[in-house]
């Protein structure tokens, strides 16, 4: 057993930082801040209650994932997770899978007094005035303020778009937070939400309840939308609001983890209706961007942060902004524990775990995918890079082209050509194939998160 797993709660106050800092802004993120934990040694199990009768079976998971990754990064691994539910009772019982039933659509009305967003639920810092700009994001952040300053008019829908953690959450919020004051009737919710709560009123017959709620809006604001992949009946219900609210002049903002496009099982009207404002693409920040973002969120918590230390944490986290938050917010919680002040050896011992397994895109070679993954199926590299279209070749086939896509540089008729001459439209088909199980499929996301920690770890 690792060493780290005798103090787990020692590091909880760590641990449970980096989790509300990565769940802020969704729906989690009052589960997890209402929540006890404690830690089984004997079954290297992490027990979270949660102050709740019950939780649907996407949250819970949402949670489990959230945690894992906060556990990772605080201990360098992550101890079995078991998400349990109470009231008001000191024994936990189990989740019990269930769908709420007579929730605000929006998730975000305090008590039910209200079913549009009031900006007390924003958490703080969600802003224009805390997002850092810088060449990655500009056009982004400008698009998105237009947006909040000219509401219906200038881009709609905006349709945000990049990998994760780089800012699109905080981006819909500080639209939110901007249009408040002159459009009250706000919804902002992850998709994930959406397709939940569309189930629901499925189930209990509030479908026009629904529509009700959700078309009386100033402006609809969606986290996430990709999740709407595969989706039929939901895709149907989301295209005829949007056609609605499109139609009144309400402002639509989307986020997505790539384009309209390349997201798999979308329908055609819905691509091209996305596609009718503008696209626009958060890219990993740079050096210099990197370091304001470190001076930003120090500045926030009131702690100072040597100018070694940020160039430090800036060199060695390169492709996520919600990383180098949590890495202030571990290297806050470990000097203050310690009672150390912060230094370049404290914030090397507080990111050991992470700096090990730093990302180094540009070393990051086809032929290292292709290796890894051939030894992970068992498959032998001629065979997966021949014509053959086995079922035991075509699924690693197609999780190797996807990791290059993800990982590397090379245009899409560039990974075809370097998997046996295929043609891009082959290579896009492959890559979304996988994106489609990945979002239904828990052990796949896991595999191709293990994946590129493999690959991105430093050589030598």
């Amino acid at each position: 057993m690792p060493e780290a797993n005798r103090d787990v709660m020692s590091q909880w106050p760590a641990i449970e930082e980096l989790a509300l800092t990565r769940s802020r802004g969704l729906p989690i993120h009052d589960f997890l801040r209402n929540s006890k934990a404690a830690y089984d040694a004997k079954r290297d199990t992490l027990k979270l209650q949660l102050s709740a009768d019950n939780v649907d079976k996407a949250t819970a998971e949402s949670i489990r994932t959230c945690l894992g990754k906060a556990c990772y990064q605080v201990l360098g691994f992550s101890p079995q997770l078991e998400v349990t539910t109470s009231p008001s009772a000191p024994v936990a019982h189990k989740v019990r899978v269930d769908v709420p039933t007579r929730e605000p659509l929006s998730g975000t009305a305090a008590g039910g007094d209200s079913e549009f967003l009031t900006s007390s639920r924003i958490p703080a810092g969600l802003d224009f005035g805390h997002f850092v700009v810088g060449p990655s994001n500009q056009l982004a952040a400008a698009a998105a303020v237009a947006v909040a300053e000219n509401p219906g008019k200038s881009y709609n829908p905006l349709f945000i778009h990049g990998g994760v953690g780089l800012g699109k959450t905080h981006l819909l919020s500080a639209i939110a937070r901007k249009l408040l004051p002159t459009r009250p009737r706000i919804r902002m919710l992850s998709c994930e939400e959406f397709v939940n709560q569309f189930v629901a009123a499925l189930k209990n017959g509030r479908t026009e309840e629904m529509r009700k709620e959700l078309r009386d809006s100033d402006a609809l604001l969606i986290d996430d939308i990709h999740f709407l992949a595969g989706k039929e009946q939901t895709q149907e219900e989301f295209f005829h609001t949007f056609n609605h609210l499109h139609q009144l002049g309400k402002q639509i903002v989307l986020t997505s983890d790539s384009l309209p496009r390349d997201i798999p099982n979308l329908e055609d009207r819905l691509i091209s209706r996305f596609h009718w404002g503008l696209a626009v693409k958060v890219e990993p920040p740079c050096t210099e961007t990197r370091m304001a973002i470190v001076r930003k969120k120090a500045e926030l918590r009131g702690i100072s942060v040597p100018d070694d230390v940020v160039q430090f944490l800036a060199d060695n986290i390169v492709t996520n902004v919600r990383e180098l938050e949590g890495a202030v917010v571990q290297l806050a919680a470990l000097s203050s524990m310690s009672a150390r002040p912060i230094t370049l050896p404290l914030a090397h011992e507080a990111l050991r775990h992470l700096v090990r397994s730093r990302p180094a895109p540009a070393r990051i070679a086809t032929d290292d995918i292709i290796e890894l993954v051939c030894e992970h199926y068992s498959v032998r590299r001629n065979d997966l890079l021949s014509q053959r279209r086995t079922k035991n070749l075509a699924f690693p086939r197609h999780v190797a082209m996807f990791l290059a896509k993800e990982l590397t540089q090379l245009t899409l008729t560039e990974i075809g050509n370097f998997f046996g001459g295929r043609d891009h439209s082959t290579v896009l088909h492959a890559i979304n194939k996988i994106k489609g199980l990945r979002l239904k499929d828990a052990e796949l996301r896991s595999e191709l998160e293990r994946f590129e920690l493999q690959l991105r770890r430093p050589m030598g």
